[in-house]
């Protein structure tokens, strides 16, 4: 009996059929290896941001299709499961900021977002930021950037989480179409921004608070305010509707014509009439 191995069955195939199996390997090996690049996935938070830290716990909002041997039955065949990806911890959050100014959101459980996975490891730069920068050999000199803690690419827990990505079942009523709005979800508090109107608009208060708050119409506009009661506080002290240079120019230049009209009535007094309502001039 012959032991000279027989052909391989690879001899067997064209050499189009060998291009097509090396390819489908090639293929499964890149398919393998993106399974582990990270590069973005809804998410939404487990509980509420730490407001402290600036960061948040975040669940992967989409289930891995994972290969599981049986627990105690190695030689069972493998089976195919819906996994939950564990919650990612510490990510930091990412709202618009710059030149000195922030927009901030009260971040609760359950708000839902986008995760994005960055190129490289940040440990370092989120923990120094800008400062504490190494010298680049490339360059000799400290730009501010940060080496890589390790050396790791779309790693799962090199990410930041981008709140305001919603699903079909999260939709906003009411949502506006003609203009820029700054919103409660519900609608009951707004900032609308429009061509040539800009609406503000309470439930139940709104409170501008300011060393000075200047109204200008000169515009050739006008300022109105319709309300069944408006009340300027100037913080307590009682002040006089009437100072006494308004009272001097009244008897001496209005009453007196007046008078002259038929028209003269009694002068209003001076005192008597303090409130905490309006200050007169």
């Amino acid at each position: 009996m012959s032991t000279t191995p027989g052909p391989s069955p690879l001899y067997a195939l064209t050499p189009n059929q060998v291009i097509r199996t090396e390819g489908e390997q090639w293929r499964q090996v890149i398919r393998q290896a993106l399974t582990e690049a990270r590069c973005a996935i809804p998410g939404f938070l487990t509980k509420d941001m730490d407001a402290v830290e600036q960061t948040v716990t975040v669940q992967v909002a989409i289930q891995e299709r994972v290969r599981v041997v049986p627990q105690g039955v190695p030689s069972a065949p493998v089976v195919a499961e819906w996994w939950d990806v564990p919650p990612i911890v510490h990510v930091p959050i990412m709202t618009p900021r710059g030149g000195g100014y922030s927009i901030t959101l009260p971040l609760k459980k359950g708000d839902e977002g986008m995760l994005i996975f960055c190129d490289a490891c940040i440990d370092l730069w989120w923990q120094n930021g800008q400062t504490n920068s190494p010298v680049a050999d490339n360059t000799g000199a400290s730009s501010g950037s940060q080496r890589q803690n390790e050396i790791r690419r779309h790693y799962v827990h090199d990410c930041g989480f981008y709140p305001g990505l919603w699903n079909h079942k999260n939709l906003l009523e009411d949502y506006a179409v003609d203009s820029l709005q700054v919103r409660s979800d519900d609608g009951s508090a707004f900032v609308d921004v429009a061509d040539e109107v800009v609406t503000v608009s309470g439930a139940t208060e709104v409170a501008v608070e300011a060393p000075l708050i200047a109204l200008d119409a000169s515009g050739g506009t006008k300022v109105q305010i319709t309300a069944p009661l408006v009340s300027a506080d100037n913080g307590g002290a009682a002040q006089a509707l009437m100072t006494d240079t308004f009272y001097q120019w009244y008897i001496t230049n209005i009453q007196p014509f007046l008078v002259s009209k038929g028209y003269a009535g009694p002068a209003p007094p001076v005192t008597g009439c303090e409130t905490t309502v309006l200050k007169g001039q």
